[in-house]
């Protein structure tokens, strides 16, 4: 009687072991999402300046920029706002000037991300992804007038 029990069990055994064989062998294989890198800019005090003026990372990477503003003065509001070339710099930044609205983020396809404004002793964050295109970056503060010194560069490897 353990005869017949046996002969069907190691079957059945055989057979779930194929499937799952069979499943683990045909799906394909994704990689596990990486945690974003984080990148951390700072205001200098009550300066119109970023602490880092350049930071790398790769194409197509997540990021997690967080930017804090250390400034103290009241009304010294900052943000980083990321362009897809210098060109647009300067129009970005003139363009600002009427965009209050918007927390001074005017439309314009150059803006490829920001962080929101932070008023002074507050840190605030934006996740993205890294363009695919390999090249420089040019970021800003858009807060009116700012954005004359306080740049600075994102390198995509």
């Amino acid at each position: 009687m353990n005869r017949h029990v046996r002969f069907p069990l190691t079957m059945l055994a055989s057979a779930l072991a194929a499937l799952a064989l069979t499943a683990f062998t045909t799906a394909p294989f994704t990689a596990p999402e990486a945690d974003p890198v984080e990148v951390v800019i700072r205001s200098v005090g009550n300066e119109l300046r970023f602490d880092t003026t350049a930071f790398s990372v790769k194409a197509g990477q997540e990021v997690r920029l967080v930017f804090k503003n250390d400034a103290t003065v009241q009304g010294l509001a900052h943000n980083v706002v990321i362009l897809t070339d210098a060109e647009a710099i300067d129009r970005v930044g003139t363009a600002a000037l009427s965009a209050a609205a918007n927390d001074y983020i005017p439309e314009d396809e150059a803006i490829l991300f920001y962080t929101p404004l932070a008023q002074p002793g507050e840190t605030v964050e934006v996740t993205f992804t890294a363009p695919s295109e390999p090249g420089e970056y040019p970021f800003i503060c858009s807060f009116p007038g700012h954005y004359v010194l306080m740049r600075g560069v994102m390198k995509v490897t």
